[in-house]
């Protein structure tokens, strides 16, 4: 059955599961070398959709200091201040739906945008977002997201297909087999042409 934009936003907003997230560190691990190989420590990045901020956390204990993340749920950020008070203390942690504030945000802002299994939880009526997520984007995007299977809340998406088409070149891409999510598909791209961005914004 079909949920509304408000129906999947109060979903996530009450079942962020963040003592189960905090504890995949593999996953965080994983990202994070990726991460290494494109980006240093003095650049700024964006999560969108951060959760209690395990991607963040592990970013920030190897001398990532420009961190901002953006999350939707409560619960998640009152753990994120809870089990990481020094991330914390020391990053920009924005509670409230994407959809409200990447808009919002400058012109290739970040030198790396990032996100894990949370672009294919937008709605479709929110898919305008994808333009902001490549307008804010300076250098780097990185989607690790589940492109094929579908539920009520999962919308599966080509990434490569809609960030080519914002401007963006695909440079790596890979599986998160290794960290048990074999369905889904890491993307790494880069900017390619900010002229070939939507003219709507």
């Amino acid at each position: 059955m079909k949920k509304s934009l408000k129906e999947i936003h109060e979903y996530w907003k009450k079942n962020s599961y963040p003592e189960t997230y905090r504890v995949a560190t593999d996953r965080s691990i994983f990202l994070l070398n990726y991460i290494q190989n494109y980006i240093q420590g003095n650049q700024r990045i964006l999560e969108i959709g951060c959760n209690v901020g395990r991607n963040l956390y592990h970013l920030f204990d190897n001398d990532y200091r420009q961190l901002t993340g953006i999350e939707i749920s409560q619960e998640a950020v009152e753990q994120l201040y809870k089990n990481y008070p020094q991330l914390a203390e020391n990053t920009d942690i924005i509670h409230a739906p994407a959809e409200s504030v990447l808009k919002h945000m400058a012109k290739d802002h970040y030198d790396l945008v990032f996100t894990m299994a949370v672009l294919e939880h937008i709605h479709p009526d929110s898919e305008w977002l994808f333009d902001h997520i490549a307008r804010v984007t300076k250098s780097y995007l990185i989607t690790l997201e589940a492109e094929k299977y579908e539920n009520w809340r999962i919308f599966p998406r080509n990434y490569r297909e809609i960030f080519e088409n914002l401007g963006f070149e695909q440079v790596e891409e890979s599986t998160g087999e290794s960290v048990k999510l074999s369905n889904y598909t890491l993307r790494i791209f880069k900017k390619r042409n900010p002229d070939t961005i939507s003219k709507n914004l």
